[in-house]
């Protein structure tokens, strides 16, 4: 949690300054202040016995199979939220420190974006298969917390505005039994 307040805290110091960070500088406090890290690791509580101390160890650690879950939900969420978080007082995103660094266009940052969401999936999918000291319900957690991603943000931030197709979802999961 420290971690995350921090991210949050170095985010916060860029917006007030106007400071647009490298695309490095950012990713690394980006891949942090997203909150998968955190979210993750506050999940396994609820997850029963096949939670140990070593199983938080080793997400702390944040080994490939998290950092490429965390990629997923940063870049995934600037692609989809860039325009709009511009319009209002808000901390530069992935998007504008790519812009500032590199005489490109907006299009294509969005394209080299989604080959890294693209990428840390193919990462997740390798690195599930090796992680061969961790139980694989940790490894799927990993892995559906990241699919959750794919649907908050896959066209649209459906986190923020909340649409049908959202609501659908929810409704699939939680209310409607599934046929067998």
């Amino acid at each position: 949690m420290i971690e995350y307040i921090e991210s949050y805290m170095i985010e916060a110091k860029w917006r007030n300054e106007r400071y647009i960070p490298s695309p490095e500088e950012h990713t690394s406090v980006a891949l942090v202040s997203c909150g998968y890290k955190f979210l993750l690791i506050s999940s396994f509580v609820g997850m029963g016995d096949i939670i140990t101390d070593d199983s938080f160890k080793w997400a702390l650690t944040f080994p490939p199979l998290v950092k490429a879950s965390c990629t997923v939900c940063r870049f995934q969420d600037d692609v989809v939220t860039h325009k709009e978080e511009q319009e209002r007082d808000h901390v530069a995103s992935g998007v504008e420190c790519y812009l500032k660094e590199f005489d490109v266009s907006k299009e294509h940052v969005i394209d080299l974006f989604i080959k890294k969401v693209e990428t840390a999936w193919t990462e997740m999918n390798q690195e599930s298969l090796m992680c061969k000291d961790v139980p694989m319900p940790l490894v799927m957690r990993v892995i559906n917390l990241a699919r959750v991603i794919e649907v908050l943000y896959k066209d649209e931030d459906y986190f923020t505005h909340v649409r049908e197709e959202l609501q659908n979802h929810i409704k699939s999961l939680l209310i409607h039994a599934m046929s067998l």
